[in-house]
């Protein structure tokens, strides 16, 4: 009797799935649940890196979003404010900058500099080719107030912009620094930047050739850390090669921007220079601030800079220095 009651128990549970089968009922419909996908803000929205979420934020959107925040900085706080030489820059359309600042190493008279740099683009040429003005000598500071732009060596070139873009730029100058006997040069440029997580990487390779110094090379490199659209951390290096000296002179140097308001911005630098001539070695450290404010409207800067200086010349005793500059910026 159990075996026969096992395949009758089987039967009537089969019996009435067959029937529904073959009656033509459609079969219960299993109800899927929605999915909301995440909404990612737009870097309008975002004033600080930390707002980003790491964990969902698809990589190529953060590395616009650090581009875009650092490029912000760049073109509107750290260059606007304490970059004195726009030739330095492809692109960006028509420049000028004048500046004049007096200097004062304790224990010595003060000293007096004119500044000039234009970068104007030539109308006509798909903005391919720039005139550029500089002054030279940035070493060279005079002891009368009258004599100091008299004295400032000059030097103009043409730029012919091979490309330029948001990936890499390179551009060939042509030109002459105006000095006694004259100086012809050639100079060709590249730079291109690279991005790591919340660091922004660039790299700037020059080759030059001056008839008064013959060939040599400048090589940039720069890290940018963006904490918010008003504060940076920027790491740099530099060096500069002459084939006829045949060593490098090495820059080091790093500071922390931060931009107050509109008005107000000051950063606080420190950098090394030094050479290889006879190994790795550094003849000057520095450490200061830079406090600038806009005076009128937005052209007009003013700037005072207190800074300490070690040399080696000078038994690595520090030496205080108070800097007064004033700068007009048309353009840009």
């Amino acid at each position: 009797m159990k075996v026969i009651a096992v395949p009758l128990l089987l039967l009537l549970v089969l019996i009435p799935f067959g029937a529904k089968a073959s009656s033509g009922l459609a079969e219960p419909q299993i109800p899927l649940p929605s999915v909301s996908w995440p909404q990612y803000p737009t870097p309008d929205n975002i004033t600080d890196i930390k707002e980003i979420p790491k964990e969902d934020q698809p990589r190529g959107w953060l590395l616009r979003r650090l581009d875009n925040l650092s490029g912000g900085i760049d073109t509107f706080f750290v260059d606007r404010f304490f970059n004195e030489d726009i030739t330095d820059e492809v692109g960006g359309g028509s420049q000028a900058r004048f500046s004049f600042f007096t200097r004062r190493e304790f224990g010595d008279p003060v000293d007096y500099k004119f500044g000039v740099s234009l970068k104007l683009e030539l109308p006509h040429t798909n903005k391919r080719l720039n005139l550029l003005l500089k002054s030279e000598d940035e070493d060279v500071r005079e002891g009368d107030i009258f004599e100091s732009p008299e004295n400032v060596t000059y030097s103009s070139a043409l730029r012919f912009i091979i490309r330029e873009s948001d990936l890499w730029s390179a551009s060939i100058d042509t030109g002459v620094r105006w000095g006694l006997p004259p100086d012809p040069f050639i100079r060709a440029k590249a730079r291109r930047p690279f991005y790591f997580d919340h660091w922004n990487f660039r790299i700037t390779q020059e080759m030059n050739y001056y008839t008064e110094n013959g060939y040599g090379s400048i090589t940039d490199f720069r890290f940018d850390r963006p904490f918010t659209t008003h504060r940076l951390l920027r790491l740099e290096t530099r060096s500069e090669y002459l084939l006829n000296n045949d060593y490098f002179n090495l820059m080091y140097g790093g500071g922390i921007y931060h931009e107050i308001n509109h008005l107000y911005a000051y950063a606080v630098l420190a950098r090394a220079t030094g050479d290889n001539q006879y190994g790795a070695t550094f003849d000057e450290y520095e450490l200061g601030i830079r406090l600038r404010r806009r005076v009128f409207s937005d052209w007009m800067f003013a700037e005072v800079h207190p800074q300490y200086i070690w040399t080696r010349e000078n038994h690595w005793k520090p030496t205080p220095v108070l800097m007064f500059r004033l700068q007009a910026e048309f353009g840009g």
